[in-house]
């Protein structure tokens, strides 16, 4: 079977890749709370190892996954937290330095991260386990940095950054645009049904004599999660508690994010944005995380009576970011930002997607920022300033 007509029959039918659903109103914070609370319940109860194959479409899987996951698995790890003698939580990680005196691992963030006697314990793929001390967390992007100390150095994963470009040219045929990565390229352009596999890490044995690669097939879709983080993106891979924090990589085996749990798909950060997180932490022992005050999407994902009146007014503008939702009181209402206004110029960068508006913030918090719209009701582009505010902390 090829793996067209793998996905097509598998992976197709489980979830419209280029749904994007209409705009609901912004949960009330009582109201994220409880999800969050039911997100960690689901983490932290136990039983809390169940494999990926509990669901169908991760049962079977093709060589096309498994030689994927294979080049993948060496990086990928399983990690338990304790609070004393209690295991507070137990998920997957993946390695993204090692050198002759530590090692780090990304993960996803736990609330019970906050309290100060948190242990940790690594298992890596060669069955081998080590302690290991939380180094830094977030909890908006659930995104946490573990350390090992460590003199041997361990398997670290290939990351893929990802280029969510797509132009709106009519004359351009998108499939073209499907793929465009040589397997030792550092680069990944991707596009709603691109086929990607989730992996995690499972200990079968209560006393850990031994543990499993698990993957979870799926496509990149541009559907809405639950999660309130806007930096998200989703894939229909379904994967169970024990899987959240691992990574999701692309049909080369290249790390393109950090796997969250979403109900019935997987919301995941972008690598791109989990870099520069990390980035930013080693260079100055902190983070100063932007906040845009806006939730945006690509271009290419806005309805087509909307693309139709941006080609008629504007037909060099191929490619941007459309703002969904100005959030009331932000700087970004303050700065006469509309409702699918389409950015093309941020802090005199052209912006061509979502990721590469998102890495241009992060230099710029706190400062004031000149940006570029243009509108369907303007016959030119529309030049605005913002404050770019820092966000608050959890």
């Amino acid at each position: 079977m090829s793996l067209d007509s793998y996905i097509k029959k598998w992976l197709g039918p489980l979830h419209p890749a280029w749904k994007r659903e209409a705009k609901q109103p912004r949960y009330r914070q009582e109201i994220f709370g409880e999800i969050r609370d039911e997100f960690e319940k689901s983490r932290n109860s136990l039983p809390r190892q169940v494999m990926f194959n509990l669901y169908p479409q991760n049962e079977n899987i093709d060589i096309y996954t498994k030689r994927a996951s294979l080049k993948a698995s060496p990086s990928v790890v399983f990690l338990q937290f304790f609070s004393g003698e209690d295991a507070t939580c137990e998920c997957s990680g993946f390695i993204i330095e090692s050198t002759n005196t530590y090692t780090i691992i990304l993960t996803a963030a736990s609330t019970s991260f906050e309290t100060d006697d948190t242990k940790v314990i690594v298992h890596v793929s060669d069955g081998r386990s080590f302690d290991g001390q939380i180094e830094a967390y977030d909890l908006h992007y659930n995104i946490a940095a573990i350390k090992i100390q460590l003199d041997t150095l361990l398997p670290t994963a290939s990351l893929a950054y990802l280029d969510d470009s797509i132009t709106i040219d009519p004359s351009h045929n998108v499939k073209e645009e499907s793929f465009q990565l040589h397997p030792h390229s550092s680069s990944f352009n991707i596009i709603p049904g691109d086929l990607v596999i989730a992996l995690g890490r499972f200990i079968r044995h209560p006393y850990f004599q031994g543990h499993s690669i698990m993957a979870a097939p799926g496509l990149f879709s541009i559907s809405r999660c639950l999660h309130d983080c806007k930096e998200l993106f989703t894939a229909s891979c379904r994967i169970t508690s024990c899987g959240i924090g691992g990574p999701l990589i692309n049909r080369f085996g290249g790390v393109i994010g950090i796997c969250l749990h979403d109900d019935i798909s997987t919301a995941f950060l972008p690598i791109n944005i989990a870099s520069i997180w990390w980035e930013h932490y080693k260079k100055y022992g902190k983070t100063r995380r932007p906040w845009l005050g806006m939730g945006v999407t690509n271009l290419y994902a806005a309805p087509i009576e909307i693309l139709e009146r941006i080609i008629q007014k504007f037909p060099d503008v191929l490619k941007g970011v459309i703002v969904e939702e100005v959030v009331p009181g932000s700087s970004a209402e303050a700065a006469g930002i509309k409702y699918n206004d389409v950015i093309i110029q941020f802090g005199g960068k052209r912006i061509e997607c979502v990721l590469e508006l998102f890495e241009s913030t992060w230099n710029n918090v706190g400062e004031l920022v000149k940006l570029v719209v243009i509108r369907a009701s303007d016959d030119v582009p529309v030049h605005l300033s913002m404050v770019l505010d820092e966000a608050r902390s959890e």
